[in-house]
This record gives C-alpha cells, sequence and structure tokens, in this order.
C-alpha cells in the first residue's frame, strides 16, 4: 500500500501558536493574525527555524488520529520563543492597518447591506 509523508512537527506548532495567540491582546495581534494567511505566515517562520520530524503513513490513514507527536521541553520552548519572535518580526512587516477600523468599515456594511 502507498505511504505519504506527513510532517509531524506542523500539529505541534499549530496547537502552540493558538495558545499564545489567545494570551496575546485581541488588538492589534490576534486580529493581525485571524486572517489564515497571517497565521500561515507564522506558523511558516517557526517551522523554517526548528527541527521538523515526518512519519511515512499508509495512504489510507488520516494523519490526524495517527500521529500523536510530543516535544521534548526542550523543544516546545524553543517553539514557544519562536512563536513570540515571529510576532513581533511579522507585526513590524504587515502594513500599518487600523483593525478596529476596519471592523466598524465590515459592521457597517453588514448592518448596512
Amino acid at each position: 500500500m502507498p505511504k505519504n509523508l506527513v510532517n509531524i512537527t506542523l500539529g505541534a506548532v499549530i496547537e502552540e501558536v493558538e495558545m499564545i495567540l489567545e494570551s496575546y491582546p485581541k488588538y492589534p495581534y490576534q486580529q493581525a493574525f485571524s486572517h489564515s494567511g497571517g497565521r500561515q505566515d507564522l506558523i511558516a517562520y517557526v517551522l523554517s527555524r526548528v527541527p521538523n520530524k515526518y512519519m511515512a503513513i499508509d495512504s489510507g490513514e488520516s494523519a490526524n488520529q495517527t500521529v500523536q507527536f510530543r516535544c521534548s521541553s526542550e523543544q516546545l520552548m524553543q517553539i514557544e520563543n519562536l512563536i513570540h519572535t515571529g510576532i513581533g518580526d511579522l507585526m513590524h512587516r504587515y502594513p500599518k492597518v487600523d483593525y478596529r477600523l476596519l471592523e466598524q468599515v465590515k459592521s457597517a456594511a453588514r448592518v448596512g447591506g
């Protein structure tokens, strides 16, 4: 049976990104990373700076059910530090957007539309 290659580090990074972003203020951090592009940039930022682990699974199996990757405490700390660093670095790269104003415009469009 054919096998698929799965990056098992990805799940751990996504889980940590979710938890850490929740600890940041909604504006501007959570809003900046709420759209999938910003969040994907942050995940890629971290993945490109940590050793990634892979597993070959049967093509009929679901990666979510099969793969339970647990990082060592040292790896987890490295991932957490990179997430915090990545948030700061990426916030400086994004254009300065007033997310509160953007939300007001969206709300007005929903009410008026």
